[in-house]
């Protein structure tokens, strides 16, 4: 039986802040809802967050496609104010890391009309695996959310771990310690 992967624009939707205060109350199952990892990566979210959704544990290459689904979700924060969503989406890509990125930015601006990236710049994960660290904004008003993204491939994936966040609720500083300590390696592991 193949599950249902969300696109990452349904998810967001799903986890509007409202949902997300409502939701961060409910308890988290076991073994460690904070620790993601597959053969080609290793995530794991802040202590104080709640495991939201969680659609394949170990995600293969036959469980993706082209379109960014999101694999798992984590909610932080008391309340609507402070409410952050960290997510981990993934979907089949072979190409290079520069094209990603502008696939990633691509992908976002043709879901909502709003969306502005206001910066990429090159980064490393923890381990020194390439990545791009993306800054956007999304949103108009009362509504307005910053996402803070690693953006990465893999040799068969591309990856975006993220936070999102309602707009003052968080900056670049914050958004970086809330997603250190991602690593990652060429999927699969054992090719060469």
């Amino acid at each position: 039986m193949k599950l249902k992967i969300l696109p990452l624009v349904v998810l967001l939707a799903a986890f509007s802040p409202l949902a997300i205060s409502a939701q961060i109350v409910e308890p988290t199952p076991t073994p460690d809802p904070h620790v993601y990892d597959d053969a080609g990566m290793h995530y794991v979210a802040p202590p104080d967050s709640v495991l939201l959704s969680q659609q394949i544990q170990h995600p293969g290459l036959s469980d993706l496609s082209q379109d960014p689904a999101v694999i798992v979700a984590w909610g932080l924060g008391k309340s609507q104010d402070d409410a952050k969503i960290i997510s981990i989406a993934m979907e089949t890509y072979g190409g290079s890391l520069e094209g990603f990125e502008s696939q990633f930015e691509n992908q976002l601006r043709g879901a909502d009309d709003t969306v502005l990236v206001k910066s990429r710049k090159p980064a490393q994960l923890q381990n020194g695996m390439p990545a791009y660290f993306v800054e956007v904004t999304q949103g108009s008003g009362f509504d307005t959310r910053k996402q803070f993204a690693y953006v990465w491939i893999d040799g068969a994936r591309g990856v975006v771990l993220s936070v999102s966040a309602p707009l003052g609720a968080i900056d670049d500083v914050q958004a970086k310690q809330l997603l250190a300590g991602a690593t990652a390696v060429r999927y699969p592991p054992d090719a060469p």
